[in-house]
Order: C-alpha cells, then structure tokens, then sequence
C-alpha cells in the first residue's frame, strides 16, 4: 500500500496581503518594497519546515470571477476602498511568482484570465479532483475553506496559528464543516461583501443549524426573501459546486523543472533579504520532491 503524500495547498492571496501589510515598511538598501516579499517567503518557508510537504501548489487571484459578479454586482466591492498601494503591491506579487519559478515551486495564476475561477477555487479544484486521496493541508485564514475538511484535509489558519480539522469545526466555530456553506448564506461574508439573511446573526444561524437543515427553515419561514439570498449564496460560497458546474478546461498552473537558486540570490540581494541567502533557509526547498 502506498504511503500517502502530503500536500500543501496554500491561498497565495492570502498571504501575500497579511505579509504586505504586516511588513509594508520594510524596504531595500535603495528603497524599493520588500515586506510583501519577505514576509511571503518567511511564511513559505515556515510552512515547508513545519509541515514537509511533498507537493506545494500556491494559488493566485487575477480578479473577481464573472459569474459571481453577475451574481452579486458588489461583490468584494470594498475592496476597491482600501487604502493599498496597489501599485507597490502588485509589484512585489509578480517577483514574489518569479521567485516561486526559480525554487521549483507550483504555482497557479490565470495571468490572461482564460478561466471564471479564482484563486480559491482553484485550490478547491486540486483538494476535490487532484488530491482527494491524500494528506492536504490548505493554509489560508478563509473560513470558506472550511467546507472542504475532511479526513484527508485539514486547514491551516496562519493568523491564529490554529489546525481546523473535520473534528474540531464545531467547537472552533459552532457549525460543521459540512454545514459552513448554510451558515455563511445565512449569516453572510463581510470579507466578500456578501450580505446574508435579514435578521439572522450568528447565535440563531446556529440554533436552526441544529434543528435542521435551512431549506426547512426556509421552508417554514414566512420572508420570501430568504429563499432567493439562499440560491444567490449557495452559488456565491459553495466551493464544490463552483467546481462541479463551472468545467475548467486547463488548470494554469506554473511549473518548472530547474532548481535557479543564483537568479533567486541576486533578487534577494537586489531587495536586501541577506536572510534567505543561507543554507539553512534554502535547505527546505532543495528537498521538496517533484514529480
């Protein structure tokens, strides 16, 4: 019997944005920005040491799907208001990508947006289709992920530095796992912009997740309302059936074969991260196998 891989599906815009902003002064001896960088690659190489996956696959976003915008014109609409350097950001993302292609690392990032997928349903693809027999860890602190545990995946929440597992959902988070997509319709997601029933809050979207399923709430409910938020969630937050109704024909996934650990040096050196010069920060990545 063949031992099981251990596989890290890892929400790259999830990262990306705790690291930039966590770090967002750090700069280089010449002022570039660096702290999207250096936390991205600090936090990477963390989780190799921690977790010494056989596989990595890190997912990116190149904007909001279609579908859901269709489905809710606002959605992720706050996003917009942010006070980001957007410019600045999105720079650091794309040598923070090149970086990943000189360390071997997969990737996934719809460059000329070819598909409706996002970076989340991207790794909800590979945890679904690809990866359905082995040991994952998806590291992310979206509580939409939580949909996908199961005995072979867990979720890893780097924020509060907690593994949510198929065991413990309801004690972390006073649902299931497989009750998360009920939960969120009804409460909504203000992460997304994504509004949920009125007059529900957490307390009673628990208490009639206990007493049954919410198309029999829905059923019993004299709002009318609740119904068509219901469809327009399920659509919005559902993972499995983004992936099983939307075909992707190619996944977009960036990988090479050729470890370039010299071009990796000269950016570090050309955005001062003199820490990731050393064997002992390299080391995790060389021993990642590849298929």
């Amino acid at each position: 019997m063949n031992k099981k891989k251990t596989v890290l599906l890892i929400d790259g815009e999830n990262i990306l944005h705790q690291s930039f902003h966590r770090f967002e002064k750090l700069k280089s001896t010449d002022g570039k920005s660096s702290g999207a960088i250096f936390g991205f690659f600090k936090s990477l190489h963390m989780y190799l040491t921690r977790f010494e996956p056989d596989e990595v696959y890190i997912s990116f976003d190149n904007g909001h799907s279609p579908i859901r915008m269709k489905l809710l014109p606002n959605y992720k609409g706050h996003r917009k208001n942010i006070s980001v350097d957007y410019e600045s950001l999105q720079s650091q993302k794309a040598i923070i990508m090149k970086m990943l292609g000189m360390l071997r690392i997969n990737y996934i990032f719809d460059k000329n947006n070819n598909t409706v997928y996002e970076g989340d349903d991207f790794l909800a693809y590979l945890a679904i289709k690809k990866f359905q027999s082995e040991k994952v860890i998806l590291i992310s602190s979206d509580k939409d992920f939580n949909q996908l545990l199961n005995k072979n995946l867990r979720v890893y929440n780097p924020r509060k530095d907690e593994m949510i597992r198929v065991e413990n959902c309801k004690d972390l988070f006073g649902y299931h796992a497989h009750e998360t997509v009920e939960y969120l319709a009804m409460v909504g997601d203000t992460s997304d912009d994504i509004s949920g029933f009125p007059g529900i809050g957490p307390v009673k979207a628990r208490k009639i997740l206990d007493e049954g399923r919410i198309e029999k709430f829905i059923a019993q409910s004299k709002n009318k309302e609740y119904l068509k938020i219901w469809r327009r969630n399920e659509q919005l937050i559902d993972l499995f059936w983004f992936v099983r109704n939307i075909p992707l024909e190619k996944l977009p996934l960036k990988s090479k074969k050729k470890f370039k650990y010299d071009k990796f040096k000269k950016i570090c050196v050309e955005y001062s991260l003199s820490s990731f010069l050393t064997d002992q920060f390299i080391e995790p990545f060389k021993e990642l196998h590849h298929e």
